[in-house]
């Protein structure tokens, strides 16, 4: 039933797509929050003032989705979990289907996002350009099981056109991750990262104005 909510929601009128997100689904959003003709079928959701998600955005098996002020997902954006009430990953301790995004953060356009485990944005980071995956979960060839780790973008970061953040990968704070780039673990220090696996490239200021931002909006 929820999913056939959610379903039938994206094709609604705004006011009516509204009743539907809250009242019948349970959702929870500030007045200024505002979700387009997406299809969310999510366990529980939680958005701020300001916060808004675009058209043509689907969601589904995720337990928790926040998205604090000023949060954005823009659009053609699809996010995709398992539940952990499946028992697809056997044994996993502490997995958690969720996608939390902080206070101005920004997923553009046409990425897609695997949140079977914790997809963490920070305030004002930013996935950019069009096509990057955030992939959480990955087989274990020794266990010969699925595993799944938490992938973390630190405040004010940016990811950029078509980078890849695998199972673990942790951008750190005012950090750029460049375009074509493959994180596959924790970085470390305000740097460019670049290449397969992505590596420092060059040293970023941290009073750069984007690093110092105070809104989403760049001219």
């Amino acid at each position: 039933m929820r999913t056939l909510l959610a379903v039938s929601a994206a094709v609604l009128p705004g006011a009516l797509r509204r009743f539907v997100h809250t009242r019948l689904l349970g959702y929870e959003l500030a007045p200024t929050a505002s979700i387009g003709h997406s299809i969310i079928d999510v366990d529980h959701l939680v958005m701020g003032e300001r916060a808004r998600i675009g058209h043509l955005v689907a969601m589904r098996g995720l337990e928790q989705v926040r998205l604090d002020e000023g949060a954005v997902v823009l659009m053609l954006v699809w996010v995709n979990a398992v539940r952990r009430s499946t028992g697809y990953f056997q044994g996993l301790e502490g997995r958690r289907p969720e996608l939390l995004m902080g206070r101005h953060s920004l997923i553009s356009v046409m990425h897609f996002v695997d949140a079977c485990d914790l997809v963490e944005l920070r305030d004002f980071a930013a996935i950019a350009g069009f096509g990057s995956i955030v992939q959480t979960h990955a087989v274990d060839m020794e266990r010969m099981v699925q595993d799944a780790s938490p992938v973390r973008i630190g405040e004010y970061s940016l990811v950029a056109t078509r980078a890849l953040l695998l199972p673990g990968a942790e951008v750190p704070p005012r950090s750029i991750v460049a375009a074509g780039s493959v994180v596959t673990r924790k970085l470390e220090g305000s740097y460019v990262f670049a290449g397969s696996p992505a590596r420092a490239a060059r040293p970023l200021s941290s009073d750069l104005p984007f690093f110092t931002r105070t809104h989403t909006e760049i001219a």
